[in-house]
């Protein structure tokens, strides 16, 4: 098929684990980045108002961004289980597809733990908590997470996606 040339549906969904893999760690980083910045030493008296009201929102649209990029390695790396199988067992990449949707599935494993300081951040102003004590918390699980689940599945979904396209 003359199209196949210009694009290969097989080769996108080979390579389309890796972008979104990609696309959740950037996230993460941006995350770490940006929300930081609140804690600043200069920034956290200020910044304890501003908080819930603009973590509610953050969050609301935060949580679509990374449960969207996370379904989409997790379902594309499961989906190239399946499309020409023998081919990712001759090139040693079939389990490090598998590797990079279980560890992208993984990344909700944090909830349980990120949870206390997403409602802790999100009533601050309502039931007096301090939002920038927990924001500290979920910052670090945030950092943990991204420094294990998030690279490891970067790195697993680099290895399947390399090994598979370079045969």
């Amino acid at each position: 098929m003359a199209s196949r040339l210009f694009f290969d549906p097989v080769v996108a969904l080979r390579a389309a684990p890796l972008v979104s893999a990609t696309c959740t760690l950037l996230y993460a980083r941006d995350q770490d980045f940006f929300l930081r910045i609140f804690n600043e030493p200069g920034n956290r008296e200020k910044s304890r108002a501003l908080l819930p009201s603009y973590w509610r929102i953050f969050f609301r649209r935060g949580v679509v961004v990374v449960v969207g990029c996370l379904a989409a390695t997790f379902w594309s790396s499961i989906a190239n289980l399946f499309v020409r199988r023998r081919a990712l067992e001759a090139t040693q990449s079939f389990w490090w597809y598998v590797a990079g949707a279980a560890l992208a599935a993984g990344h909700l494993l944090f909830i349980p733990a990120v949870a206390p300081s997403v409602r802790a951040i999100s009533n601050a102003d309502k039931d007096g908590t301090d939002p920038n004590s927990a924001l500290d918390g979920w910052l670090v699980i945030n950092r943990f997470r991204m420094w294990t689940v998030d690279i490891a599945a970067w790195a697993a979904c680099a290895v399947a996606v390399t090994r598979t396209l370079e045969a």
